[in-house]
């Protein structure tokens, strides 16, 4: 096998073998993304025995100001609040609300919440107005196997902790299926929490900013893949293989940590300016051969 095809699959190895230790590395973050030791522990309405996880975030808004957008949740209705575009490249037909819909606004215990026009396995379970709103899926048995509830708790007479608890039974979900499941969950979810956030404080949305994060998590993938091209084929092949690594690193945070705006543009920036750092030094011209004489 020639060099560069080992390099190749070492390098390879390398790769997915930080993406693997960096996932378990950030992992236990993401599940609490935001929450507060209290907030993980506390018990939340419809908590379902098994695997759970709890993210939060602190909104410049009463409850009552952010409970309306709570309450028009699903497809069909307010949304998801997070990529629809995304979530519509997979056939769901979502469209997020920017204003409140009054027509939306009186859900009822045992109200169908729907992912898509065609999966609509879930039913509100709990509303407790300007604390608790959640909906859950149950077994053939009508035994709770999911449930997705958001809470609403006063930090002082202008901002409030937003919580999002979902919850799994073990018997149904179990750990590689979880972790399957998470993935997705997390990237949507933290947009979602962002979202909400933005629409109760009375911030107008802007279309630039979901296209400033898919510019920036391409860049740095972009980057990667030139590092690793250049590992590849490179002699000095050392420092274009750790600008790939801390690439793979930088799409772990972007992907699953939902750092902010700013910070994602330094990321990119740094990791490009990396990248441009690692090429060879131009050789020096040679010397003339003196000629000799005859």
């Amino acid at each position: 096998m020639s060099t560069p095809r080992r390099r190749f699959w070492a390098g390879l190895g390398i790769i997915l073998l930080v993406l693997i230790i960096g996932y378990i590395a950030i992992r236990p973050f993401h599940l609490r993304w935001g929450a507060t030791p209290a907030e993980v522990a506390a018990a939340m309405p419809g908590d379902v025995a098994g695997h759970s996880w709890t993210r939060a975030v602190t909104v410049d808004a009463t409850p009552e100001q952010i409970w309306p957008w709570l309450v028009q949740f699903g497809q069909g209705r307010g949304g998801w609040y997070s990529y629809d575009w995304l979530e519509n490249l997979l056939g769901f037909d979502i469209h997020t609300a920017d204003r409140i819909l009054p027509e939306h606004q009186n859900p009822q215990v045992g109200d169908t919440i729907c992912m898509s026009p065609t999966v609509c396995m879930s039913k509100v379970s709990v509303i407790d107005p300007n604390r608790f709103f959640g909906w859950q899926a149950a077994d053939d048995a009508g035994n709770p196997v999911w449930t997705f509830t958001l809470g609403l708790t006063p930090v002082d007479a202008a901002r409030t902790r937003l919580v999002v608890r979902e919850s799994f039974s073990a018997a149904v979900f179990p750990p590689p299926a979880l972790i399957a499941l998470e993935l997705p969950d997390t990237v949507m979810e933290l947009k979602m929490l962002d979202t909400l956030r933005q629409r109760a404080e009375g911030r107008a949305p802007s279309p630039l900013v979901t296209v400033y994060e898919i510019v920036v998590w391409l860049a740095v993938f972009i980057t990667g893949i030139v590092a690793f091209a250049q590992f590849v084929r490179r002699a000095d092949w050392q420092k274009p293989l750790l600008v790939a690594i801390v690439a793979a690193l930088f799409l772990l945070a972007l992907t699953f940590l939902y750092p902010p705006l700013w910070l994602r543009g330094i990321l990119a920036l740094g990791l490009i300016a990396a990248l441009a750092l690692t090429r060879p030094a131009a050789q020096q011209a040679r010397a003339p051969r003196p000629a000799q004489a005859g």
